[in-house]
């Protein structure tokens, strides 16, 4: 009886604790939810093309918490920024209320989507540890300005006829035009003759991976962190880890966002963890870009580190290919004789 009771006692006791956790796992992501919340909105969902749409971004947050304001080059995607306000911020019980409203606008037409605004939040204004909290995506559809009506294909107008007094003249000049193109043609040939140069370049198509080492090598070299220009040296950076992801995979990676490019690189099939350490350094430059966000000189070794161990993953191997000796060499059996 004293057993089956002392086991009771130990379940309850499990069950007591594991309610505990619980509740402190529901009160704390609570609180980190009330601390910082962001939310946006368009005026118009549906336009036409060329219109312009105000993109509004709303951040509400603790006082003690320092925020990275968003700036005016930020990400809208597709969308083209022609404006941008700053609201002066208000405080609302200890809440701190900011507004950013951008004017934006698009040239083309379809269904759009304005990706997640990303804004970087520190706990106090001498910490360096840094979260993300993002908005949510907002579809945007655009028409066109013209009706069914207008969409209508009409006959193609006859072609004017030259009058024959301007017929002979045109026949003429174009006469001189292509014996002056065979001379100048004529003389550029001798030349290369006489050099012994082709007449034609031939372009060499280099690896991928050998053009984006080299143009990693050529940003190291240039002085953007000593004179304090992160923003250029990540724009620099998430652009040839785009050039060779485009060269490479033949990912549409300049014409893309980070989401759009990540989204891309995921329907590869990529060796160990890759997928992550591009992931890292995109996210990096956004928000260097649009956070405004000082890396620490560890933060941007890892980056360029991280870039280089992705494109080593990645590359294209070549085989070396066989050369006709080696071919006869390998046909020929054990005793010297072909192998028949």
């Amino acid at each position: 009886m004293k057993k089956n009771f002392n086991k009771c006692r130990s379940i309850y006791s499990s069950l007591i604790y594991i309610f505990v956790l619980l509740i402190g796992a529901v009160y704390l992501s609570f609180a980190q939810s009330s601390l910082i919340e962001i939310s946006a909105a368009v005026d118009q969902s549906v336009i036409t093309i060329g219109d312009r749409i105000t993109y509004t971004l709303i951040i509400k947050h603790d006082k003690n918490l320092k925020i990275e304001q968003p700036g005016p080059a930020a990400n809208l995607g597709m969308f083209e920024i022609k404006d941008y306000e700053f609201h002066e911020p208000t405080e609302q019980e200890g809440i701190i209320v900011e507004q950013y409203d951008y004017t934006i606008s698009v040239y083309d037409t379809g269904k759009f989507v304005i990706p997640p605004f990303p804004v970087a939040f520190f706990a106090s204004d001498t910490s360096h540890d840094y979260q993300i909290i993002k908005s949510e995506p907002i579809d945007i559809t655009v028409k066109s300005l013209l009706q069914a009506e207008d969409t209508d294909i009409k006959d193609i107008k006859p072609p004017l006829l030259i009058p024959a007094n301007y017929l002979r003249l045109i026949l003429v000049g174009g006469g001189i035009l292509l014996l002056i193109a065979i001379v100048i043609f004529a003389i550029y040939y001798y030349r290369k003759r006489k050099k012994g140069e082709p007449l034609f370049r031939k372009e060499v198509i280099r690896p991928a991976h050998e053009i984006a080492f080299e143009e990693l090598e050529l940003l190291l070299r240039k002085s953007y962190i000593n004179d304090g220009k992160f923003k250029q040296f990540f724009i620099e950076l998430s652009d040839i880890l785009r050039h060779y992801l485009e060269n490479r995979f033949y990912i549409t990676a300049m014409e893309e966002t980070t989401t759009e490019v990540l989204e891309s690189i995921k329907e590869i099939e990529l060796p160990d963890d890759s997928f992550e350490k591009a992931k890292e350094v995109l996210d990096l430059s956004d928000l260097v870009k649009f956070a405004k966000y000082e890396p620490q000189q560890q933060e941007i070794d890892r980056a360029v580190e991280l870039s280089r161990e992705f494109i080593s993953l990645t590359r294209l191997e070549f085989e070396p290919v066989e050369t006709i000796k080696e071919v006869e060499e390998n046909a020929l059996s054990p005793d010297g004789k072909p192998d028949v």
